[in-house]
């Protein structure tokens, strides 16, 4: 019987390595699983893993994500005491934008109740997932899927942040992918928003009336490409 089943989604090739399951093959864990997919779409990968896994203990890692010495460990003990779990998430020192706002990385020092869960470092037992379903792969091509289920599964289950739980991720690897990600969550803003029920003419409301303008240059670059997105999902969809 496998304890814990690791699914990693990648857009890697077949025969290029996988850092996160390098990273754990380094460990004196031994009663595991991965299974790396590489389906069209985070969340389809996510189900398809979900579906294979011989474990009643799920952990969900992106195929960069670095984690820590003893992570498998660390995973079992909190899993046995919560039914979902957010890791904490370090970006390198050397990551451009290091310093930017990711209330769903770092959640502080004390472990606590969460709504938020990082797809790159999270952890949920079977049983919740049979009980509120996996990740919606039919409205979420990239971005938000997690946190979307980490709604549903929050109605039901306490979702604990255990901060011994870490990976180190880079959030982004240039600027040029800086801005690629946030148009791609401002795709998946409108398709959460469709999902709750908004209209079309709510989006474009909300695509008018946000302001454009941020803090920094770096914030303003971030919602130009975050409407761009929201402007390219309202138009394929109406």
């Amino acid at each position: 019987m496998v304890e814990i089943s690791v699914i990693i989604p990648t857009t890697l090739s077949d025969d290029a390595d996988v850092l996160s399951a390098a990273r754990l093959a380094g460990d004196d864990f031994e009663n595991y699983e991965v299974l790396i997919q590489r389906e069209g779409g985070a969340a389809h990968a996510r189900n398809v893993g979900i579906e294979r896994a011989r474990g009643e203990k799920l952990v969900f890692l992106d195929d960069d994500s670095v984690p820590c010495r003893g992570y498998l460990r660390v995973a079992s003990v909190a899993l046995d005491a919560y039914p979902a779990v957010a890791g904490r998430v370090f970006q390198p020192a050397d990551a451009p934008f290091s310093d930017l706002d990711l209330p769903w990385y770092d959640q502080g020092d004390e472990s606590k109740p969460t709504d938020m869960l990082p797809g790159c470092n999270m952890a949920i037992r079977r049983e919740v997932l049979d009980d509120v379903g996996g990740f919606d792969a039919e409205t979420f091509g990239w971005g938000h899927e997690e946190s979307e289920l980490a709604e549903r599964i929050a109605e039901a289950y306490t979702i604990q942040y255990v901060p011994e739980l870490v990976v180190e991720h880079t959030y982004v690897e240039s600027f040029r992918h800086f801005l690629r990600k946030s148009y791609l969550l401002g795709r998946a803003d409108v398709q959460w928003w469709r999902l709750d029920g908004k209209s079309r003419r709510w989006l474009v409301r909300q695509w008018f009336n946000t302001p454009i303008r941020g803090g920094t240059r770096l914030e303003t670059a971030r919602r130009v490409a975050q409407r761009a997105g929201w402007f390219a999902e309202i138009l394929d969809g109406s």
